[in-house]
């Protein structure tokens, strides 16, 4: 059986606590800039494009993405969180990145609106490889008027995407007993880059089983121009799971960010091949890595 990590991005993760169930749920997968780089062993951790220079001093980006999951033991002791995500220094039980680049020909704004249209990001599909099989990854989703998932209301607008903001939305997934709120907030935004980061502010259940609790979910997306028409890509999310969760999820990991990625930058989600066809070991193909 066939396993891609496609490892470009790099990511961190520190185990706090055991959980054990079945696959995770969606997650907000933060992007930015594809860089292609050395070997993924080459790294002490996940090295994101925090600044907004990076770009002029790494090699072009790539499509299809790259992508890699980080586990605790993955991550030198040496390591510290890229500057402009500092909550992954936080204790998580995987670290996912992905780096990839699109064509585009409008502006940061227009990628903001883009990412603030939430009810688009309904019916958003992946490779199940639970199930082996493209299946829909997000059942629901609608922009908020606060952190009650009830007050639905119609998508954010430019206007209110500000950065310091703190915006609310709520997704349920294809795995999901119910809806979960998110607070997103615009990092960075200037005409040739975007930077937004997201969380869980409320638990994420199948039955009567709590897989993530509130903050066990967090990403940052981080778009950059690279010319007229080509923007790059890196996301990087960090999930904490709860012992609901009983075996790797890797695969499914690398999947969903893939979903994310493709839904942003204009791709059909079902578009062959996926990042990961079967669930397998952790220890995944090397591949290149980002660097700053």
């Amino acid at each position: 059986m066939k396993n891609t990590d496609h490892r470009s991005p790099n990511c961190f993760v520190k185990p706090s606590r055991t959980r054990r169930f079945g696959p995770p749920l969606v997650m907000f997968v933060f992007s930015a800039a594809l860089f292609s780089a050395p070997a993924a062993d080459a790294a002490d951790g996940p090295i994101a494009p925090c600044a907004p220079d990076a770009v002029s001093s790494i090699p072009a980006f790539g499509d299809p993405p790259n992508a890699r999951n980080w586990h605790p033991r993955d991550i030198a002791t040496t390591w510290s969180a890229p500057a402009c995500m500092t909550w992954a220094a936080q204790p998580f039980t995987v670290l996912t990145a992905l780096a990839g680049s699109f064509k585009f020909d409008g502006t940061a704004n227009d990628l903001l609106r883009r990412f603030g249209a939430i009810s688009a990001w309904r019916g958003i599909q992946y490779w199940s490889v639970t199930d082996g099989r493209w299946d829909i990854l997000i059942a629901d989703a609608t922009a908020l008027d606060g952190t009650d998932p009830r007050s639905r209301r119609a998508d954010f607008t430019l206007s209110e995407l500000k950065p310091g903001a703190p915006l609310y939305f709520a997704q349920q997934d294809n795995r999901s007993s119910g809806a979960v709120v998110y607070r997103m907030s615009v990092d960075a935004i200037r005409p040739d880059r975007l930077v937004i980061t997201a969380e869980n502010i409320s638990p994420v259940s199948v039955f009567i089983f709590t897989i993530f609790d509130v903050g066990d979910l967090k990403s940052t997306y981080i778009f950059q121009r690279l010319s007229p028409t080509l923007w790059g890509y890196y996301s990087l999310s960090g999930a904490r799971e709860g012992a609901a969760l009983l075996i790797s999820h890797d695969g499914s990991y690398l999947n969903r960010a893939l979903a994310i990625y493709r839904h942003l930058a204009g791709i059909p989600g079902n578009q062959e091949p996926p990042l990961a066809r079967y669930e397998s070991a952790r220890r995944m193909p090397k591949s290149p890595i980002i660097k700053q």
